[in-house]
């Protein structure tokens, strides 16, 4: 009987060793067919869509302002501007508000070819992440279309990674209107 029982666990543990694959070296990079599984953590991949309203320093209720620089132009190197715009469902300024964009902007290369960015972009009425957030950052290009990273969340959106697009699709002196993809995993 005893040796049945001692049988019997050699033959389980040789099938958990079996079924675990092993260990790896140190360093060594672990993959997955699945892109969204990572280290063994589920991820769901989810996509936003929205409307980004500013209304630039000078025009009435100003959500953008120009707070250093030596230059009143805000493309000229070392200017630094702050934000609080509005994030809406549609391009229509009385959409649906679904949240703020507030962060700051630093034109922060000699040739004047954009900003770094750091955004917090805050949900307050978006269904299930009401009150969560997406954390921001990279370059900002206006001419063209500027992909910037996600680099962390709150609340729903914790461990938020991915990236994001913006693409101008009206910019006057009074008004600034932008479309914004987000694309992003969170940890289930």
């Amino acid at each position: 009987m005893a040796a049945a029982r001692c049988s019997w666990l050699v033959l389980m543990l040789l099938l958990v060793l079996l079924a675990g694959g092993g260990a790896t070296a140190a360093g060594e990079e672990l993959t997955h067919p699945d892109p969204f599984i990572r280290m063994g953590v589920a991820e769901k991949l989810t996509h936003f869509h929205f409307y980004f309203h500013e209304v630039p320093v000078g025009a009435p209720n100003a959500t953008s302002v120009l707070v250093a620089g030596q230059h009143k132009n805000e493309t000229t190197f070392g200017n630094l501007k702050v934000f609080d715009n509005a994030l809406r469902e549609g391009a229509d300024p009385s959409s649906t508000l679904i949240g703020r964009a507030r962060g700051l902007g630093a034109v922060a290369s000699l040739n004047n070819s954009g900003a770094l960015t750091t955004i917090e972009f805050v949900f307050s009425d978006y269904g299930k992440y009401s009150g969560s957030t997406l954390a921001t950052v990279g370059h900002f290009i206006r001419s063209d279309t500027a992909e910037r990273s996600i680099v962390g969340g709150t609340g729903v959106l914790r461990f938020a990674r991915g990236y994001f697009t913006t693409d101008i699709l009206t910019s006057t002196d009074s008004y600034l209107l932008a479309d914004i993809h987000m694309y992003f995993t969170t940890a289930l």
